[in-house]
């Protein structure tokens, strides 16, 4: 079977890595190849001055004067805070003559307004003949007409925003300005209506503090599963079922005002601000752990739990309880930050007092989330090993403080947050990974196996299952009878994750289908000054929870 066969409506002129990325991803397709770019030309587009004049008498003086802060604005901060080499080539852009793909020259109509562009017959003619299977759009144009159906899966484009919540633009702006938990993209093909085409696949990622940073993250996110769509795509020859669609409620976004850049700026500052008084005062985000006996998870009453005290230097978080004969103990990620590294403690609970018994694991890299599960009355650990990219399994030789490498379960993969259990005969993995290696894991991916130890684990056919911020990353994991719960961290606005959490109930679960339902959001107010909170482990009757806030680390909690 011959690649899918891929046209790139461009705009012409300079090009952003958008673009360029893609293209190369493309180079290593097994089922894809990106073979012209169809270059949009409009005469009247190469005279600046022209065009900026066009400009002021469609918009007006001032919203042209926003429209030229809003862009330095943008350039401003991607000096400034965007500092990751990954990150900062979002802003690059590229000469045409950069691209090696054949260049087809077409000249669309354009309305009065400028927004809407309809494609002359013989241009159609031209994209027809070279036999393209589908055309990306990255062009500034809202197209209409035959363009739409062209080829035979029509013209596939991002949107990089929640079409649910933002349509319109500028990218990334609107999210930061009204303090969004996520910023979302979606692939979709379109039709008709403005950013109302057929959405097939949506994700989210937490929203940046600042505007350049947060657009650079969600555009690096989204081209990763452009590339997997159009592989999905020229693998199966078969577009995605179409998402939902429910009634658009809110406005249409457009270039933001002098008056909202003016407050879009003074949060910033304020942001920064806090930023630095809290790096001079040695102010840092401290997690905690707190426990109790609870008959009933449902009906515990988080405010009556025990706080263990954060160690000097240290703090405790990522709690999973456990009891093997009369001895309840937690284990916890014990960070230090002196060293910068976590390792897994045990505390010994016992009523209302509590004894650190010392380090479970301790490795030259970075441990967290230690999760635990027994087969054949052995008990095993999954901590988070994601600092050396696999996902790990260590045995228990002498409860509860001795434990040795057993296995590495998967190879070269960013991935935080591991649960495994067996279910329908089968051992389930769900994981939340970061596929595009900037640090954002807001993707749940299930792996299945025959076998614990395996080290062969087939991916779910619907990875990711979750690709949403709000609900994707793991935070624990339970049963309660013969019903399964995962509980899911919802990441806040900003650098803050796990700002509150949820507990759900997976309902349906097999290679093929995945479907869990809320049952429980638990929002960090169960103490004095706390601002989130990410993890809860429940086993027999003794429950753990942990929280953060922001405080000085000295030699004392």
């Amino acid at each position: 079977m011959r690649k899918l066969s891929v046209g790139y409506l461009v705009d012409d002129g300079y090009q952003p890595d958008l673009i360029f990325d893609l293209i190369e991803k493309s180079k290593s397709a097994e089922h894809y190849s990106i073979d012209y770019l169809i270059v949009q030309t409009f005469d009247e587009d190469k005279n600046l001055l022209k065009k900026t004049i066009r400009f002021v008498k469609q918009y007006g003086f001032l919203t042209t004067v926003a429209a030229v802060c809003e862009k330095a604005i943008l350039a401003f901060e991607s000096r400034m805070f965007v500092r990751e080499p990954k990150l900062k080539r979002a802003f690059q852009t590229y000469d045409l003559d950069a691209f090696d793909v054949q260049k087809i020259h077409v000249r669309p109509l354009k309305s009065t307004s400028g927004f809407v562009y309809r494609y002359r017959e013989q241009d159609l003619v031209t994209i027809k003949s070279l036999n393209v299977d589908v055309l990306l759009s990255c062009q500034s144009g809202i197209l209409r007409g035959g363009i739409l159906s062209v080829c035979e899966f029509g013209v596939i484009s991002f949107h990089h925003a929640n079409n649910e919540k933002n349509r319109g633009g500028p990218a990334g702006f609107w999210e930061v300005f009204n303090r969004e938990a996520s910023t979302g993209f979606v692939i979709q093909r379109l039709l008709y209506e403005l950013d109302g085409g057929d959405v097939l696949m949506r994700g989210s990622i937490p929203t940046a503090q600042v505007y350049a940073r947060n657009l650079a993250r969600i555009c690096k996110k989204a081209n990763i599963f452009m590339h997997r769509f159009l592989e999905d795509l020229g693998k199966t020859r078969t577009l995605p079922q179409v998402l939902p669609k429910s009634p658009y409620a809110y406005k249409l976004h457009s270039i933001p005002s002098l008056h909202v850049l003016a407050l879009y700026q003074i949060k910033t500052f304020i942001i920064a601000t806090r930023k630095l008084f809290n790096i001079l005062s040695r102010k840092h985000y401290r997690f905690g752990v707190a426990y109790q006996y609870a008959e009933n998870w449902q009906s515990s009453a988080l405010w009556r739990s025990n706080i263990i005290a954060n160690p000097p230097y240290r703090f405790l978080a990522d709690p999973f309880v456990f009891r093997q004969g009369n001895l309840d103990v937690c284990f916890v990620e014990d960070y230090d930050f002196r060293t910068k590294k976590g390792k897994i403690s045990v505390f010994k609970i016992n009523g209302n007092t509590y004894e650190e018994l010392g380090p479970a694991l301790d490795e030259p890299f970075h441990l967290s989330y230690p999760f635990i599960f027994t087969v054949d009355h052995e008990l095993y650990m999954c901590p988070e090993t994601c600092e050396i990219g696999e996902i790990r399994l260590y045995k228990c030789t002498e409860f509860p403080l001795r434990w040795s490498f057993h296995k590495t379960l998967i190879k070269d993969v960013s991935a935080v947050d591991t649960n495994i259990f067996f279910f329908k005969d089968r051992w389930w993995l769900l994981t939340s990974i970061d596929s595009s290696e900037i640090g954002d894991h807001s993707e749940m991916h299930i792996f299945y196996s025959d076998a614990f130890d395996s080290d062969a684990w087939k991916p779910h056919a619907k990875n990711p299952v979750i690709f949403d911020s709000e609900r994707a990353r793991n935070g624990g994991f339970f049963r309660d009878g013969e019903n399964l719960f995962r509980v899911f961290q919802r990441h806040g606005f900003g650098s803050l994750y796990g700002e509150s959490m949820g507990i759900a109930q997976i309902k349906d679960l097999g290679v093929e289908t995945y479907r869990e339902e809320a049952v429980s959001r638990i929002e960090p107010r169960f103490a004095p000054k706390i601002i989130g909170t990410h993890s809860f482990s429940y086993h027999n009757g003794l429950l753990a929870i942990d929280f953060v806030k922001v405080e000085q680390v000295k030699g004392s909690s």
